[in-house]
């Protein structure tokens, strides 16, 4: 019998993280040197957000509320309301809550410490090798 993924089973392990005191420039640099779309964020007060390239994105289309950005800090960006969920947390209830919260990126912790982020990139490479395995399982034929 298969048991119930967990998040930790499919979540990118030890994820990058930038402080909230750090520039704009300094997240999006880290973000496009290691690849990575989301940052978690570790704030003055010790709780956890994230940052998204997306949002980092937005402040510079004309019309954001903030005008000086050299300034500007991640922690006035990120969001203080950000979805965290224990190692251990079903995968189907981290999808679920994504889904219905339109909630893009998970923050996945170990004893209230950073271990891992899960973001709908996660979510749809590990759908598309569930349904590789499906519909493409391995022959156990090798050609010699």
């Amino acid at each position: 019998m298969k048991r119930m993924p967990k998040i930790k089973d499919v979540m990118s392990a030890f994820p990058f993280s930038i402080v909230a005191t750090d520039s704009l420039t300094q997240a999006r640099d880290m973000m496009k040197e290691h690849d990575v779309g989301h940052l978690p964020v570790k704030l003055e007060d010790g709780r956890l957000s994230v940052i998204s390239q997306r949002e980092l994105e937005r402040t510079e289309l004309p019309g954001h509320s903030h005008s000086d950005f050299d300034e500007l800090t991640i922690g006035d960006l990120c969001p203080l309301n950000t979805y965290s969920v224990d190692l251990q947390t079903s995968l189907i209830e981290v999808l679920d809550h994504m889904s219905d919260t339109h909630t893009d990126c998970a923050l996945v912790t170990r004893n209230g410490k950073l271990a891992g982020v899960f973001t709908f990139s996660d979510a749809c490479r590990s759908y598309s090798k569930h349904l590789k395995e499906i519909f493409f399982p391995p022959s156990g034929h090798d050609v010699a």
